[in-house]
């Protein structure tokens, strides 16, 4: 019964020691911070004379090209794109420059409903009916390096292929099945892309065909084509990356792009844009499509590889038609009426993140990671005790020296010749073998109070896992000497030493 009693209370006095111990205290945690927007409007630009139809940007030259008109009149605005101040006095057109390219330097090419006209840069002059054109002009793109224009023409459906060094056409134009909605060119294969979409009857219902045909800018001849699916009122704008031969289609009603391998001419994913995409641009330094929504009055700015909208651009009322400066990294967007330009910042290199200190650390668990002694002796008690050791007082956070408790009078002391490993423990654990013996609460708590010397910072009442498993081992090895000293009284055969004796 004493036993019982005496474990009972030393195992309340060693959880409850540890079960105020102070929570473990981490590192405080600051909520990831949103990515800071890349792009910033600087600008917007109104023509003096109507309303803007389209816009086509001179990088060497640091101009914009903007064309308008107010149904009677038609004018060609030229502005400065580091101040956006207008640069002399807006040209007059004779009919409205709905679509214009960028040739050669010097060289602005205008679609002009049933022809192309020339626009020279350097004298402001215009030369109307350079190109003439049977239908009528819905689609200009060109590739300067090979001296080609491609034509898209809504009323004889096709695409032409022109030689802007003599005017003639290249081969014959490429007549498709409906009127071409979106072209581009890739200017390293010289290259030209169109899409077209349109609904026919077969079995009796009406399904709807989405292409993009590939027109060689050599022979202008049709060497390939993409199915993209059969979605009504799909396929339109069509931008390429020619570093990676790489073509972006946008799906209007589908409110997607397709992303196309323009070498294997196959489709390799679809990236989500809503708002009814258009008109595209990519950016090959940023590795960066724009995508123009019609439906939400803004600009999706999308990264290809991560298939994300990244940032949103706010422009004026259904934007139509993407001009794109890539040595600026200056995007020109048509739209309301005016051009929004939007300009892309580098991005701010993140702050280091301060290292905070932890202001209550929890202590070393000696069983895992040892505790170091400032003289190299192990924390661990020995094995080897004195029966009669002077008691010392109680050691500070830096001591790991083990201590004995002196036997108290009239008590018999353990056995010297061969102690078991479980007394041995106890009896070095700081007074907890005392505590027990006494069976009191001084001897508890003094094996608290001494037995947690060097294993944890001082004033810390949170017990050592090794020091808690120590203590329950002497008591187990307590109880196990008071049982065979009650067994052996009760046969007449204990000696003082709590040995057995032959009578």
């Amino acid at each position: 019964m004493r036993t019982a009693l005496l474990t009972a209370a030393a195992v309340l006095a060693l959880t409850g020691t540890a079960a105020v111990g102070p929570a473990t205290v981490g590192p405080a945690t600051t909520p990831a911070a949103a990515p800071a927007p890349l792009h910033e409007n600087l600008r917007t630009l109104t023509p003096p004379l109507g309303a803007a139809l389209d816009a086509e940007v001179d990088p060497a030259a640091d101009r914009l090209y903007v064309s308008s008109s107010d149904g009677s009149a038609h004018r060609l605005t030229v502005y400065d794109t580091a101040t956006g101040a207008p640069v002399g006095d807006p040209v007059e057109l004779p009919a409205p420059a709905t679509v214009m390219a960028l040739g050669a330097p010097g060289t602005l090419y205008l679609g002009l409903s049933t022809r192309i006209a020339v626009y020279d840069t350097a004298s402001r002059t215009v030369t109307d009916h350079r190109l003439p054109v049977e239908g009528s002009v819905s689609l200009l793109a060109a590739d300067p390096g090979q001296g080609r224009l491609y034509v898209g023409n809504q009323a004889a459906r096709s695409v032409t292929v022109h030689d802007t060094g003599t005017g003639t056409v290249v081969g014959t134009p490429v007549v498709l099945p409906f009127h071409p909605a979106g072209l581009a060119v890739d200017t390293t294969s010289h290259t030209g892309y169109a899409t077209y979409v349109g609904g026919a009857v077969e079995n009796g219902s009406v399904v709807y065909r989405n292409i993009l045909n590939a027109v060689d800018g050599t022979t202008g001849r049709l060497t390939g084509t993409v199915s993209l699916g059969t979605t009504a009122l799909g396929s339109m704008g069509v931008t390429v990356d020619p570093t990676g031969r790489t073509g972006y289609v946008a799906n209007l009603a589908a409110g997607t792009v397709s992303v196309v391998d323009l070498a294997a001419l196959e489709v390799t994913g679809s990236l989500t844009v809503d708002g009814n995409p258009k008109a595209l641009a990519y950016d090959p330094g940023t590795t960066t499509l724009y995508a123009a929504r019609t439906g939400a009055s803004s600009v999706a700015v999308v990264d290809p590889k991560a298939g994300t909208v990244t940032e949103t651009i706010t422009t004026g009322e259904r934007p139509a038609a993407l001009a794109l400066d890539p040595a600026e990294h200056t995007l020109y967007t048509v739209a309301g009426g005016a051009v929004t330009q939007t300009v892309r910042r580098a991005p701010t290199p993140p702050e280091p993140t301060p290292t905070q200190e932890p202001t209550d650390p929890t202590p070393t668990d000696p069983t895992t990671h040892p505790a170091p002694s400032p003289t190299g002796a192990s924390p661990t008690p020995t094995s080897t005790a004195t029966s009669a050791a002077t008691p010392t007082p109680a050691p500070t956070s830096t001591s790991v020296s083990p201590t004995t408790t002196a036997p108290s009078p009239g008590q018999t002391p353990p056995p010297t010749d061969s102690p078991s490993p479980a007394a041995t423990t106890g009896g070095t654990t700081g007074g907890t073998t005392g505590g027990i013996n006494e069976g009191t609460a001084q001897g508890s708590a003094q094996g608290t109070g001494q037995g947690t010397g060097g294993l944890a910072a001082t004033g810390s009442r949170t017990l050592p896992i090794a020091l808690t498993a120590a203590s329950l081992a002497a008591l187990g090895g307590t109880a196990l000497i008071l049982t065979r000293r009650r067994r052996a009284a009760q046969e007449g055969t204990v000696g003082a030493e709590g040995t057995a004796t032959t009578p």
